[in-house]
């Protein structure tokens, strides 16, 4: 694993210290850092498919169900 640091305000600090034996700071700031991440990456896809069917032409009304119908009566 690698370290990050980050800066607080030291009343913030003290009050972490109050809470040690109760929350588990490191593994409460990577499951953070981890979510947030995710939650990027999802929106960054999410608006790269919106982009991908943004290009794909639209299609007659209709067109679906005469294309199912072709294959039903092909077999």
């Amino acid at each position: 694993m690698s370290v990050v640091s980050v800066k607080i305000p030291k009343k913030m600090k003290e009050k972490m210290k109050e809470y040690n034996k109760i929350i588990n700071w490191p593994e409460e700031i990577r499951r953070f850092i981890i979510a947030k991440i995710e939650e990027v990456e999802r929106s960054k896809a999410l608006e790269n498919a919106i982009k991908l069917l943004e290009k794909i032409p639209l299609t007659d009304r209709g067109t679906a169900k005469a294309l199912v119908r072709e294959n039903r009566d092909s077999h």
